[in-house]
């Protein structure tokens, strides 16, 4: 590359529709853009959500796959888990585009997606909170099948706040805090089959005959 040469500078942006309010990233630095309602400046961090310190390649889907990607999130130990960690962030507006960065402006800007977050989930790293959502295409989310209100324990909270009898029971993803003790063995046999349970377990077990 001759001295001559005219330097070009990449940078990428995110812009989520999060509940809370938009989170505005930028790959580094200040960076200043029109995403069609106004310019606005993206920041290297935000206050609730962090950085994204992960990001899938964007995935082409096959079959009856759906395209998408994740981003995963480092919140800032200063963020209270429930400004990020809530039940309304499935199916909020995700943006990604990639420009030239000239001074502090992003120009020949290419959006290279534009998702809705399918399923997020909490997890943890070196001892760092951290929150992965799983995205899909905004067309995919649209003609997707309707099957009515699915059996977890999200729905079930938002049905009856606050009530989290539903966490442990059924086969979805769950977050345990590392060194959580297993709840107590105990089961239910019915027609010869037995659910759980055992020797060391405090409470008899339930037998139901035939």
């Amino acid at each position: 590359m001759a001295a001559s040469d005219v330097a070009i500078t990449l940078g990428a942006i995110l812009l989520w529709e999060a509940p809370g309010g938009d989170v505005r990233l930028a790959d580094g630095g200040v960076i200043t853009f029109d995403p069609g309602s106004g310019s606005l400046a993206f920041e290297s961090e935000d206050a609730d959500y962090g950085t994204v310190v992960d990001f899938d390649t964007v995935e082409t889907g096959l079959g009856d796959q759906v395209d998408g990607g994740t981003f995963v999130f480092a919140p800032p130990e200063a963020a209270a888990l429930s400004d990020w960690w809530r039940a309304d962030l499935e199916n909020t507006r995700l943006r990604v585009w990639i420009g030239e960065v000239n001074g502090a402006a992003l120009e020949e800007e290419e959006l290279l997606a534009d998702w809705l977050i399918d399923t997020v989930s909490r997890e943890q790293a070196e001892g760092q909170d951290l929150l992965s959502a799983e995205c899909m295409t905004r067309q995919e989310k649209l003609f997707q099948t309707n099957q009515g209100n699915v059996c977890s324990d999200r729905f079930h909270d938002s049905i009856w706040s606050g009530e989290r009898g539903f966490e442990n029971c059924h086969d979805g993803p769950q977050y345990f805090a590392w060194g959580t003790q297993s709840p107590n063995g105990q089961g239910v046999s019915q027609g010869g089959a037995s659910f759980g349970g055992g020797p060391s377990s405090p409470v008899p077990v339930l037998r139901m005959s035939a």
